[in-house]
């Protein structure tokens, strides 16, 4: 018997994830509600977490990579008063928050200044990080004391506002790989009185907007989860956009060189290719010699 194959259709849809459903659970419902296998998302939200989630299906998981380099914006609340082993409320167990009084705001905005900019962050013990193939998290949980290496993050944007009992409420425009847990970690260390991230909502990743995000839930059926979807093309990828007449795009869905079309100044670099009804063909590299080499080839949209 044949393996079933995924029907021929891709794409995204945005998914409103709930508080204490992880991303690998709403792949999951993705994966059942369509009937596909194949299905990615762009960007892990912990358990707690709350917000946008956009998950690719079909052959438009291969575009993913191209979604790395946009910016995170979440929104979110960090207590003052303690510091939690996970970085958020899950790792408080039985530990007193003693509430402090708020920092001056002279304190609160030099310690948000030393958080903008770009700089190595050290990411939570309990992390999806691995060191040697295992997840951080799993060590941790075993008794063990991971010792992750910084990686280099850039915080664009971080606003704090003052909440009641020793709170902060904040708005963060983060790039890729940021923690948002060794954020609030690390103000709480500046000011002196300890941090935990209480509450956080990713509300965009580039343009991507969490506005008409779909919520999960277990009896929504295909056809109204598809009426949801962005096609392929439909998609705000970060690169610039080649169409390809017919002809053309028949040699770059064999996986043949191409010549790109005439513009001033010449294409270079990873490319949009469209096709001349607004399809997205896939994606090609554009070389000094004005040639585009396919890299990703998506198969005509049926959606």
């Amino acid at each position: 018997m044949s393996r079933r194959k995924d029907p021929p259709f891709s794409g995204v849809v945005l998914v409103d994830k709930p508080s204490g459903m992880t991303s690998h659970d709403i792949v999951a419902w993705v994966r059942r509600t369509l009937g596909m296998r194949r299905v990615g998302h762009a960007g892990t939200l912990d358990p707690l977490a709350t917000g946008l989630l956009p998950c690719f299906f079909g052959p438009a998981t291969r575009l993913i990579q191209y979604l790395h380099d946009w910016p995170k914006t979440y929104l979110g609340l960090i207590a003052l008063g303690a510091e939690s082993a996970t970085g958020d409320l899950e790792g408080l167990e039985d530990l007193p928050r003693v509430v402090p009084p708020l920092p001056p705001e002279p304190v609160l905005r030099r310690a948000r200044e030393k958080l903008l900019g770009t700089y190595p962050q050290t990411p939570p013990v309990y992390s999806a990080k691995k060191i040697g193939g295992v997840p951080a998290h799993r060590l941790a949980r075993q008794g063990h004391a991971p010792i992750l290496a910084p990686t280099t993050i850039t915080v664009h944007a971080f606003r704090l506002s003052p909440r009641p009992e020793g709170r902060l409420a904040f708005a963060a425009k983060v790039s890729s790989g940021t923690y948002i847990r060794s954020l609030a970690r690390d103000l709480g260390r500046m000011i002196g009185t300890g941090a935990y991230l209480e509450f956080l909502r990713r509300s965009a990743i580039g343009p991507l907007i969490l506005r008409g995000a779909l919520t999960p839930h277990h009896d929504m059926g295909r056809e109204l989860l598809l009426t949801h979807c962005l096609s392929p093309a439909q998609i705000p990828l970060p690169l610039p956009r080649i169409e390809l007449d017919d002809a053309s795009l028949n040699f770059f869905r064999a996986g043949r060189k191409v010549e790109a079309p005439l513009s001033k100044p010449r294409p270079q670099g990873a490319l949009a290719i469209l096709t001349p009804e607004g399809q997205l063909a896939g994606i090609g590299e554009c070389g000094s010699d004005a040639m585009i080499q396919p890299r990703i080839v998506l198969p005509p949209s049926e959606m």
